[in-house]
């Protein structure tokens, strides 16, 4: 037997077990999102929020150009998040990021993600996008993320000339 034989015949069967492997991974994987033991939401940005989870106290609003926003689509509506996204910086909202985000949960219209820095500025884009959903991380500044749900219906934003601009209460779940 050539040496260069058995050299290839070892090459081959390291590809085929680095394969089989690769497939092993995959259908593992699969199997553990599936069945729930790994949330999906380990690889977007989240999932719908609780509403039991929801700050209670009354919000000020903020000046929309104090308010920094990421906007995100989840959906299959090719441009969506740029479409939001220029409305948002008609109305001087400061529009950091545009993105899409398709491994997160979309059967929800439009959740804002903000840490307890940015409650302010969350319940100012809510007033904006009534529709919208509150949702709680542990960011550290006062940054905004827009993320845009199947349920996201463009008629959703408020006029801005409508947009009463009052304290009131953040909203954390679809009413």
């Amino acid at each position: 037997m050539d040496h260069r034989t058995a050299g290839t015949r070892t090459q081959r069967l390291l590809i085929w077990l680095s394969t089989l492997a690769v497939i092993g991974i995959i259908t593992g994987m699969s199997w553990l999102l599936i069945n729930g033991t790994v949330p999906l939401s380990i690889f977007g940005r989240g999932a719908i929020p609780a509403a039991e989870e929801c700050p209670r106290g009354t919000q000020q609003p903020v000046v929309p150009e104090r308010v920094q926003i990421s906007v995100f689509n989840t959906t299959n509506a090719p441009g969506l998040a740029s479409e939001v996204a220029e409305d948002l910086d008609d109305r001087r909202f400061r529009v950091a990021e545009v993105d899409n985000d398709y491994l997160a949960d979309t059967g929800f219209a439009a959740i804002i993600r903000v840490g307890d820095r940015g409650l302010r500025q969350a319940y100012t884009l809510q007033q904006h996008i009534p529709a919208s959903m509150v949702d709680l991380d542990d960011r550290a500044d006062f940054s905004v993320d827009l993320v845009l749900g199947s349920d996201f219906q463009e008629e959703g934003i408020e006029e801005a000339e409508d947009v009463e601009m009052v304290p009131g209460l953040l909203h954390c779940s679809a009413e």
